[in-house]
C-alpha cells in the first residue's frame, strides 16, 4: 500500500476526530441556549413590569411679591418612604432650586429671623394685648366706675405658630427696619383687610389668656361675682385652652376726694339736689354725702353676698326760713329717691341754720324783677279773691326770694291766704313759723292770738 492510499484511508479518520472534538462544544452551547431560552420564557411569564410610585407634593410655604417676580416656595415631596424637601427661590433674574433629603420624620427646618422682623412681631403682639385690655376696660366701665377697677391682660403665645405668622407676613422685598404696627395709619380697604387677617392669625397663635382684675374694696361682693361671670362670657375667652380670670381686692387711692366712694357720692348728691330743688330754693340748702365701709363681723362674713358693703351718712343743711313741714317730707322722700337702707347703717340728718344774708350785688336784676312781679301777683290775688292762685305765686316767690325780709313777708301772706281759704291749720303753721323767725312781729302775734 502506497503512502497515498494510506493517507486516503486515514483522512476520514481525521474528519471523524475533528467532529468528535467539536461535538461537546456544540452540545454545551445548545444546552446553554435552551437554558437561556427557558429562563427568558419563565421570566416573561411570572414577573410583571414594576410601576413607578407617584410623587405626592405638599406646599409648606409659598409667597409671591411684585407680581411673581420675587417668589419663594417650600415643597415637601413624598414618594413611598422617600421624602425630600424642595426649596424654590426666585428673586428677580436669580433663580435657585435646592433639594434636601428628609431622613427623619421629625425633621425640622429652623429659619433664622431678622432682628427687625422679630421686633416688629413683638410690637404687634404687645398691641394685640393692649387692644384686648382696652376692650375689657370698656366692657367693665358699663357697670363699674373707671376709677374703681384695674385690668391686666397677659397672653401666652405659641412661639412656633407665631414664627409661622411672622414668615407669612414678611414680604420678600420689604424693608424690615420700617415696620409699622399702628393700625390707625392704615389706609385703603385692602390694607385694612390685611390688618384684620394678621390679627386673626395672631388669635390662632394664642396659647392662653390670663385676665387679672383688681377691684376696690368699696365695691359690693355681687359686683365681684358678676365680673367673674362677665369676662368668661366674652368671645375671646376659651376656658378649654386654659384661659383664666382672677379677681383681687385692694383699697384704691382717692382720685378726686377724700371719700372712699367718690363716684357713688356724686350720684347720690345729684339725686338729692334734684329732689330738693323741687321744694326748696337752691340758696336755702346744702347737701353732704359721706360713705364709709361697713365693719365686718361674724354675722356679715357668714351672710350671703350683699348689694353693697358701704354705708352712707346724709346731712341736709336747711335755712331756718324753710317750712318745718319740709323736714317731715324729706325724711320720707329721700329713702325713696336713693338706695337708702337703715339696716345697712345709712343715716339721714336734717340740720337747721340761719343762712347769712346775701349781698345786694349778688342778686341779679332778673331776680329782683321776678320777685317784684310775684309780690304784685300775690296782692292782686287778695284783691280779686283768687286765693288758690295766690298760694301758687307765693310758692314761686319763696323760691325766688333771697333776702330774709322778703321770705318772711311772703310767708305771712301765705298764712293769710290759707286763713281766707278756711285752712286754719296751715295758717297757724305759717304764722308760727314766722314768729320763730321774727318774734317781734306784732301782726303775726295778733293773728295767732285771734286764732288760738
Amino acid at each position: 500500500m502506497s503512502s497515498k492510499d494510506i493517507l486516503n484511508v486515514m483522512k476520514p479518520n481525521n474528519n471523524c476526530r475533528t467532529s468528535l472534538s467539536f461535538l461537546p462544544i456544540f452540545i454545551v452551547g445548545l444546552l446553554l441556549l435552551v437554558s437561556l431560552g427557558g429562563c427568558s420564557t419563565s421570566t416573561e411569564d411570572s414577573i410583571e413590569p414594576v410601576e413607578e410610585l407617584p410623587v405626592k407634593k405638599k406646599v409648606l410655604f409659598n409667597q409671591k411679591t411684585s407680581g411673581g417676580k420675587n417668589h419663594v416656595s417650600v415643597i415637601e415631596e413624598t414618594q413611598g418612604n422617600k421624602r425630600i424637601l424642595r426649596i424654590v427661590l426666585q428673586r428677580g433674574d436669580l433663580q435657585s432650586n435646592l433639594i434636601h433629603p428628609i431622613d427623619s420624620p421629625n425633621f425640622v427646618i429652623a429659619v433664622p429671623l431678622q432682628d427687625a422682623t422679630s421686633k416688629g412681631l413683638t410690637l404687634k403682639t404687645a398691641a394685640f394685648e393692649q387692644s384686648l385690655k382696652i376692650d375689657i376696660d370698656q366692657l367693665l366701665a358699663r357697670y363699674l366706675s373707671p376709677e374703681r377697677f384695674n385690668v391686666s391682660v397677659i397672653i401666652n403665645w405659641d412661639k412656633k405658630l407665631l414664627q409661622e405668622v411672622q414668615l407669612k407676613n414678611l414680604p420678600l422685598d420689604s424693608d424690615t427696619s420700617k415696620v409699622d404696627t399702628n393700625v390707625e395709619n392704615v389706609e385703603g380697604d385692602d390694607e385694612i383687610s390685611e390688618s384684620v387677617k394678621r390679627n386673626h392669625e395672631l388669635k390662632e397663635a394664642l396659647k392662653s389668656v390670663q385676665v387679672s382684675v383688681l377691684l376696690d374694696n368699696t365695691l359690693p361682693e355681687t359686683q365681684e361675682i358678676f365680673v367673674k361671670k362677665l369676662i368668661p362670657a366674652q368671645e375671646f375667652f376659651n376656658a378649654d385652652r386654659g384661659d383664666v380670670v382672677s379677681v383681687e381686692r385692694s383699697s384704691f387711692p382717692k382720685p378726686f376726694s377724700d371719700s372712699i366712694a367718690p363716684y357713688e357720692e356724686q350720684i347720690v348728691r345729684r339725686k338729692l339736689t334734684e329732689l330738693l330743688l323741687k321744694y326748696v330754693a337752691k340758696t336755702d340748702f346744702v347737701v353732704n354725702v359721706k360713705f364709709s365701709l361697713i365693719e365686718k363681723n361674724e354675722k356679715t362674713e357668714n351672710a350671703p353676698p350683699s348689694a353693697s358693703n358701704i354705708k352712707m351718712a346724709i346731712n341736709l343743711l336747711l335755712d331756718d326760713t324753710v317750712l318745718p313741714s319740709v323736714d317731715t317730707f324729706l325724711k320720707e322722700a329721700v329713702p325713696l329717691a336713693i338706695n337708702f337702707d337703715k339696716e345697712r347703717g345709712d343715716v339721714l340728718e336734717i340740720i337747721r341754720k340761719r343762712f347769712p344774708e346775701r349781698s345786694v350785688d349778688s342778686i341779679s336784676p332778673e331776680q329782683r324783677t321776678a320777685l317784684k312781679d310775684y309780690r304784685l301777683k300775690i296782692l292782686e290775688a287778695f284783691q280779686t279773691g283768687d286765693y288758690v292762685s295766690g298760694l301758687e305765686w307765693a310758692e314761686k316767690g319763696l323760691k325766688a326770694a333771697v333776702k330774709r325780709a322778703d321770705k318772711i313777708f311772703i310767708l305771712k301772706m301765705k298764712g293769710s291766704l290759707h286763713f281766707l281759704l278756711e285752712e286754719k291749720e296751715e295758717a297757724l303753721e305759717m304764722w308760727r313759723h314766722v314768729q320763730r323767725l321774727d318774734p317781734t312781729d306784732k301782726e303775726v302775734i295778733q293773728m295767732l292770738n285771734n286764732l288760738e
